[in-house]
């Protein structure tokens, strides 16, 4: 048996070593590649849907209660150039027609129609779960056309805590992505229902969006699902005319330590017929403090 050199030897050992690295090389590059996150600049909703947007859903998460379907509905829907919306959340028989916030809808649809830099974080939807993004976890919005048809469905997960992006993925795709947090603040509300609805004792629907010096600034709180009694008499009554022509008459109702104010709308002849069939089916009532009630009270009482 021929014996080698030592250099031949060594020469050997060091073609060993350098398949054995380019095995390496050949294996993990692949799993490099396929790990890799890409990236691509989109917007959540077409910017040229925008203005074709008729209709929002939105669905929270009720991640304090004990069932984990449990969710809070809202549907957002646009008459004419004014916006309303109702809860359509299981356990409410009658869903009450509310004023929306303009202001809020419009930033959500800047915000979501707003060009930025997406980065692909999965491609398995047995990922959804670790993310967040599940049917019972995951925050949804949904914005519609007139006839109804889908522009944009998302559902919104966690954020990464590194990149403090925000996990999401399309009704389209299995993949999930990440994008800026920014639109996180429409989700991370206390109470969805009054986040959307008009804050105003006057909504701005009603008033015009211009306020004169004598007519109320003053907030209400939260929107209740509550009807008293058709015996019940109101222990307070007040209307008021605005300049646009529209009016306002709100019954009010001591409950405990608060009062809950019944409002009937009656649209000015400016608007459309479709926005004002849209006030007209106003049928929400929300609570105020007896604070906010005195100051009510001390404005009509300037005006006597």
């Amino acid at each position: 048996m021929k014996r080698i050199s030592a250099k031949q030897g060594v020469m050997i050992f060091y073609a060993f070593d350098a398949f054995l690295i380019l095995i390496l090389i050949f294996c993990f590059l692949p799993f490099n590649k396929k790990n890799k996150i890409s990236s691509m600049n989109t917007a959540l909703l077409n910017p040229n849907y925008v203005n074709d947007v008729q209709q929002i859903k939105l669905s929270y998460p009720d991640k304090a209660s004990e069932y984990p379907e449990a969710k809070t509905d809202l549907q957002l829907f646009k008459r004419g150039k004014l916006w309303f919306g109702i809860e359509e959340s299981s356990g409410i028989a009658k869903p009450y027609i509310w004023p929306a916030d303009t202001s809020n809808v419009i930033s959500l649809l800047e915000e979501a129609s707003k060009v930025q830099k997406v980065f692909l974080a999965s491609t398995k939807p047995s990922s959804w779960k670790d993310f967040e993004l599940d049917k019972n976890a995951s925050y949804e919005v949904s914005f519609s056309d007139k006839d109804g048809a889908i522009l944009s469905s998302l559902f919104f997960g966690k954020q990464n805590g590194l990149s403090g992006r925000l996990y999401f993925r399309t009704w389209e795709s299995s993949d999930v992505y990440e994008c800026s947090s920014d639109i996180s603040s429409f989700f991370n509300v206390n109470a969805p229902v009054s986040f959307w609805s008009d804050p105003f004792i006057y909504p701005q629907c009603v008033t015009g969006y211009s306020r004169q010096k004598s007519e109320s600034i003053l907030r209400h709180g939260s929107i209740e699902n509550i009807a008293p009694s058709k015996r019940l008499s109101p222990d307070f009554v007040y209307a008021k005319d605005f300049e646009n022509g529209s009016s306002a008459k709100l019954s009010i109702y001591k409950k405990d330590n608060a009062f809950i104010v019944i409002p009937v709308f009656i649209p000015g002849l400016a608007l459309s017929e479709e926005e004002k069939d849209a006030i007209r089916n106003i049928n929400y009532r929300y609570s105020i403090s007896s604070l906010t009630l005195e100051k009510l009270q001390k404005e009509f009482e300037g005006n006597e």
